[in-house]
């Protein structure tokens, strides 16, 4: 069963109103599945259209992106079309710098080496600060590419998030495919499932049901563009779509044999410069703050999902957080049980996340942790 349900939205109050006090312009979409029953729970009004806020209203998912990446490349794996211990190097000329432990599965797991983001980015936030990845082009993660001279990377081996790495490889995707990342993630995996809302781009229709996205100082901002770097944020999608997707992963036979979810990898690099200084901050604000929203151990990485444990339930979860200027995205599910959780939100807070007490990743954790009784 489907369903905006009275019964959801009033066991989530409790926990949702001091998240989006002061939210004016909010749109917030949370899906619920447990089994075979779905349930979906939305606040807000679209502007400037004045429709409440459902089901179908598409929010920008950002690095939840990632995880179709990921699973696009376990299929042509499963298909016998590519093989996740071959080196980039070896798939054309532009890549030939990488070193050989530059692999498929190391792009999809964040042990690539790579880092966050190529040097060269700069040049497209200069171009426009509001969209910053829609100027990067081809020619310029090429350019990017010729400056590695076959040497592994500090982190190689280790979990080290990539924005790059991600984008990377689904760009290395669709050129295998002879497609583009948007034609390929239809084909693959939104047709075959039925997500008639997960896409890049949106037709007039589609716009009238998109959430304006808004800063975490309630202004609106623009949505984002990442023509080179789709694979790692580019997608938009509805509650509705993404708990199919998430449904997907004990409902649909093709994708148990992806072993998406499996931990691969468990060792995380330490973040260093600027992201190692937020984090420690982030970490001593939430002791100071006292007990957290919820209690969560990060144990690894599959396949793109990262492999998260509920102390309070004993359950490791599959989870993966999005975020863009104006959005924010959550995915997460308990496949043992046969429980997911979707959260969508068309506020980018970016202070939240790091330092608050509410943040989309712990909400849709502490909503798991409440399912699973």
């Amino acid at each position: 069963m489907t369903s905006t349900a009275t019964d959801l939205k009033t066991l989530l109050e409790p926990l949702i109103t001091p998240w989006i006090t002061r939210k004016n312009d909010l749109n917030l979409a949370i899906g619920v599945v447990r089994g075979e029953r779905r349930q979906i729970a939305a606040w807000g009004t679209l502007q400037p259209s004045g429709k409440t806020t459902d089901d179908k209203t598409l929010f920008e998912i950002g690095s939840v992106t990632k995880v179709f990446t990921t699973t696009l490349l376990a299929m042509l794996v499963e298909q016998g079309k590519l093989a996740l211990e071959t080196p980039v190097n070896q798939l054309g000329t532009a890549y030939q710098k990488l070193p050989d432990t530059v692999t498929l599965e190391s792009l999809a797991t964040h042990t690539s080496g790579l880092p966050r983001l190529p040097s060269n980015l700069a040049k497209s936030v200069r171009q426009d600060p509001n969209n910053p990845y829609n100027a990067y082009s081809i020619e310029d993660l090429y350019e990017y590419l010729q400056t590695w001279d076959n040497q592994p990377g500090k982190t190689t081996g280790k979990i080290s998030y990539s924005n790059l790495g991600v984008g990377l490889l689904g760009h290395i995707l669709s050129e295998q495919l002879g497609q583009s990342y948007e034609e390929a993630i239809a084909q693959y995996i939104c047709n075959p499932l039925n997500l008639s809302d997960t896409c890049i781009t949106l037709n007039a229709e589609r716009q009238q049901r998109f959430a304006l996205g808004y800063n975490e100082d309630g202004k609106p901002v623009k949505p984002w563009d990442l023509p080179t770097l789709a694979g790692a944020g580019a997608l938009r999608s509805t509650a509705t779509d993404l708990l199919t997707f998430v449904a997907a992963n004990w409902q649909s036979p093709s994708f148990a044999t992806l072993k998406t979810r499996e931990l691969r990898y468990r060792e995380f690099a330490p973040n260093s410069g600027l992201y190692g200084v937020i984090e420690k901050v982030g970490n001593w604000v939430q002791k100071w703050r006292g007990q957290p929203l919820v209690q969560r151990e990060t144990r690894g990485i599959g396949l793109g999902w990262m492999v998260e444990y509920l102390p309070m339930r004993d359950r490791e979860v599959c989870t993966h957080t999005g975020g863009t200027a104006g959005h924010r995205a959550f995915c997460g599910f308990i496949a043992e049980t046969q429980t997911g959780v979707v959260v969508l939100s068309n506020y980018g807070d970016d202070f939240a996340s790091l330092f608050g007490r509410y943040a989309i990743d712990k909400v849709g954790l502490k909503i798991l942790e409440m399912l699973e009784i």
